[in-house]
């Protein structure tokens, strides 16, 4: 019988963005070297492509399960990157990625039946009986509660939207044009690709120097009542400042999204990210209710990003944040309450007074939209 790890719904201390389960491959790959002569069919995967450029919503596990067949080989093709891919959990549209060789295999491993246990030898007359007064007592069975063990990412920091006032962030700075030059004067750069140069008018006050780092962002839509969501696009890097009126020279080092000539920057700021270890659980946490979800109408899953009504006052980066559908008490129609029903778990990123981004860490249930309440669940130190 063909054997394959089961995929996990909780992001643990090593993931991909979207999921990635570096000890689900490790374990196929331990059984593999224990067992040698325990595989079993070998299927040949389909012939790939040399390389591939990476879209908006590509994770490492799609592009194995793509073209190689089985998402589980994802570090095959992070270990022919690493040159491009600072971390596995964060690649950006338009890297170019190698792929292994059409030689690439999917292995199912059979694992062989376990050894007779040998008998026991008899005692002998001299021996000494051996007493274990105080047995070593069986780990405690998993629970569904989850709690991050670690501090705040800080790819998923920067990439993440926020809420701010009415128009966003006060006196950006802004991007002004493509810097590519074409031999074709219809063409026109609308769009810019990673590492493409571009012509930037640095905040007001700001000074643009060599290597200084901007947010690219564009305004999302503004919630009556809540306030404006803002959804960063990538990092923008410095590479000429500003002379005698003229707009520095910068290049696109990360992307988060399309970066497009007009889009607004602020200065990049990742203090939030500084946060380290794990929060511990709490009861009676605040309560809110989910205000809007990236990337509708697609159906949010791990990784996603969520903005929640509570604000700083009550939550900080690192906390943890938890999805239920509320209890429904008993009706004429039905006899017995329905209990609260657990739907996920979310790491809130980024806080602002009006509030919070959160990125979903583990989800049981598929339903995530505007209008899911939430509790705080657990609290940083």
């Amino acid at each position: 019988m063909l054997v394959r790890a089961v995929r996990s719904r909780h992001r643990g201390a090593t993931t991909y963005r979207g999921a990635i389960y570096r000890g689900a491959a490790l374990a196929a790959f331990s059984i593999t070297a224990a067992f040698p002569g325990a595989l079993g069919a070998q299927q040949l995967a389909k012939a790939t492509p040399a390389m591939h450029t990476v879209k908006r919503g590509d994770t490492l596990w799609d592009i194995a399960k793509q073209y190689l067949g089985d998402p589980f080989l994802w570090p095959e093709v992070y270990r022919l990157n690493t040159e491009i891919i600072e971390d596995p959990h964060w690649i950006y549209p338009g890297e170019l990625l190698k792929l292994p060789g059409a030689t690439a295999r999917v292995v199912a491993v059979t694992p062989p039946p376990a050894p007779a246990p040998a008998p026991a030898p008899a005692p002998t007359q001299n021996a000494p009986t051996r007493v274990f007064t105080n047995p070593t007592p069986p780990a405690p069975a998993p629970t569904q509660s989850f709690v991050a063990a670690s501090g705040v990412r800080l790819g998923e920091f920067v990439a993440a939207p926020w809420v701010d006032e009415r128009g966003g962030p006060r006196d950006p700075g802004y991007i002004i044009q493509s810097g590519e030059l074409s031999a074709i004067a219809s063409v026109e750069h609308s769009r810019v690709q990673l590492y493409d140069p571009v012509m930037i008018a640095p905040p007001p006050g700001a000074l643009a120097t060599p290597r200084g780092l901007y947010l690219s962002y564009y305004l999302g839509p503004f919630i009556e009542g809540f306030g404006q969501i803002v959804i960063p696009t990538g990092v923008i890097e410095v590479t000429r400042p500003q002379h005698s009126g003229e707009a520095a020279v910068a290049r696109v080092l990360k992307m988060f999204g399309e970066v497009h000539p007009g889009q607004s920057l602020i200065a990049y700021d990742t203090t939030g990210a500084g946060v380290r270890g794990g929060p511990a659980a709490v009861d009676n946490g605040r309560m809110g209710t989910v205000r809007w979800v990236y990337g509708q109408p697609v159906l949010p899953s791990l990784q996603s990003y969520l903005i929640v009504d509570i604000g700083r006052q009550d939550v900080k980066t690192g906390d943890q944040i938890e999805l239920y559908e509320p209890r429904q008490p008993k009706t004429e129609d039905r006899e017995l309450a329905i209990p609260a029903i657990s739907i996920g778990k979310a790491q809130v990123l980024r806080v602002t007074p009006f509030g919070a981004t959160a990125i979903i860490i583990g989800h049981e249930q598929p339903k995530i939209s505007e209008g899911t309440a939430v509790r705080v669940s657990a609290k940083m130190p």
